[in-house]
């Protein structure tokens, strides 16, 4: 594919991402762009299998290089599509990546459980567009999680040495990749609910926003101490928003009462520092309307606590639909899992597979970049974004000429049998890259019968 942002280039997808990769050299740099080309154009396949036979032999000696950093020239792409973002939504978010079939895997670590469960833990930022659409990847930090071993009780450790600190070492990460940035808005689960996260330095262009965890903590509102959960908001008002599907529960719409307003955190008893300010936007789920059956999962309850001044209702609805994009990391999860199959790796040592991660994890982003296009780029020439092979295969596939980008996705997705209807005009994450297979051994078949002299006589 073309390089975003709509410039001619014959360069591919991969050469643009990985062709600035801390590398030695620029052969290591080119292997790995079109390991990541061919990585892209086979999803379901092994890594050994998606790259072949040569460039498996490349990817290990390149990945046995500790120095080697396989995403730097990702994290510099990233930041040039964010840089004329007015804002910039960076969603965080920690996933584990279990290997217990692979336990001779030098390096990893204990998911606990009943039993010692091989595995590692990947904590990742991934800039959004104020839309929802993925610009990319901000950085990343891999590493093998302990859960037995340690000596004191874990309030005692400096923050660097607990795991919670990949919090607030992903707001470096946003002050290094972008630092251009118009606005960022850095967005959080409740696991990054606690004072260090929201004392941590930031630019000034940074802003927090994250969920609560800890209602029962002591706060202070219009001079009074109370717990949060007992704080009541005289601004309120109501709303409907659309709730995903989650492996915890169904998609609907949800009907919304929301509240607004500011509070103080005071400094815990036992750390050091200043009262922190933050805004409030409490969102909880009324009733079940009348003639709809009872839903079995608990109705939704939002304490959403961020850093940006919310003076009115348009500002806390704005509150609610950014933090709903913090999805879009969590369906690419189910990518890396479900579709680059990254837990089936077959790496010896915590180095070669925590580069080989790394590369996944770029092509998998790709691969949402892609479902957001289909939905959103209704007016964009598909010339703009496909190499000219591709134009050619779609034109004939299809029968039609001057296809916009969104026409060429939907029609890549039909192939894995995706059939646009009224409640799903666009197709999902595991259509696209099914389809997105399908569609780059047509482009090869394509390619190979073009080349083909045949000779009569």
């Amino acid at each position: 594919m073309k390089k975003k942002g709509g410039k001619q280039m014959e360069e591919s997808w991969g050469m643009q991402e990985f062709m600035g990769s801390a590398v030695e050299d620029k052969r290591e740099a080119k292997s790995l762009s079109l390991m990541a080309d061919r990585l892209l154009a086979n999803p379901e396949l092994s890594f050994s299998s998606a790259v072949g036979e040569n460039f498996r032999k490349s990817a290990w000696r390149i990945f046995s290089k500790q120095e080697v950093d396989v995403s730097y020239g990702h994290y510099r792409q990233t930041s040039k599509r964010c840089a004329d973002q007015d804002v910039v939504l960076v969603s965080q978010d920690t996933t584990d990546l279990n290997y217990a079939s692979h336990v001779a895997t030098e390096g990893l670590g204990d998911l606990g459980g009943s039993h010692v469960n091989p595995g590692l833990c990947l904590h990742t930022a991934m800039a959004l567009s104020e839309q929802g659409t993925a610009l990319g990847l901000v950085g990343q930090k891999l590493w093998p999680p302990q859960s037995t071993g340690r000596t004191k009780q874990v309030q005692f450790y400096p923050l660097e040495e607990k795991e919670s600190y990949r919090w607030v070492e992903a707001l470096q990460w946003v002050d290094q990749h972008l630092a251009k940035a118009k606005k960022v808005i850095v967005i959080s689960d409740r696991e990054s609910d606690f004072y260090e996260y929201m004392a941590a330095r930031r630019s000034k262009h940074v802003e927090l926003l994250f969920r609560a965890h800890h209602l029962n903590r002591k706060v202070h509102y219009e001079q009074e101490k109370m717990l949060l959960k007992e704080v009541v908001f005289p601004n309120t008002t109501k709303v409907e928003v659309y709730l995903p599907r989650t492996s915890k529960r169904k998609e609907r719409n949800a009907k919304l009462q929301v509240s607004w307003g500011k509070i103080t955190c005071p400094v815990p008893t036992y750390k050091k520092g200043e009262d922190i300010d933050l805004w409030v936007v409490v969102a909880q789920e009324t009733h079940t309307p009348a003639g709809e059956e009872p839903r079995s999962e608990p109705p939704l309850l939002w304490y959403l606590l961020t850093t940006i001044n919310i003076e009115d209702q348009a500002a806390a609805l704005l509150m609610i639909d950014y933090y709903r994009k913090r999805w879009v990391i969590e369906r690419w999860h189910m990518v890396l899992k479900s579709g680059m199959q990254i837990e089936k790796l077959q790496f010896d040592t915590f180095t070669r597979l925590s580069h080989a991660i790394a590369m996944l994890c770029i092509v998998a982003w790709q691969l949402i970049w892609l479902k957001h296009l289909a939905a959103e780029s209704a007016q964009l020439a598909a010339e703009k974004i496909f190499e000219p092979l591709q134009i050619e295969v779609l034109e004939k596939h299809s029968g039609r000429k001057e296809l916009s980008v969104q026409q060429a996705l939907i029609i890549i997705a039909a192939l894995a049998g995706f059939t646009p209807t009224k409640k799903q005009p666009f197709p999902g994450e595991k259509t696209m890259w099914r389809g997105w297979a399908i569609f780059s051994q047509l482009c090869h078949g394509y390619l190979l019968a073009s080349q083909i002299n045949y000779e009569t006589g």
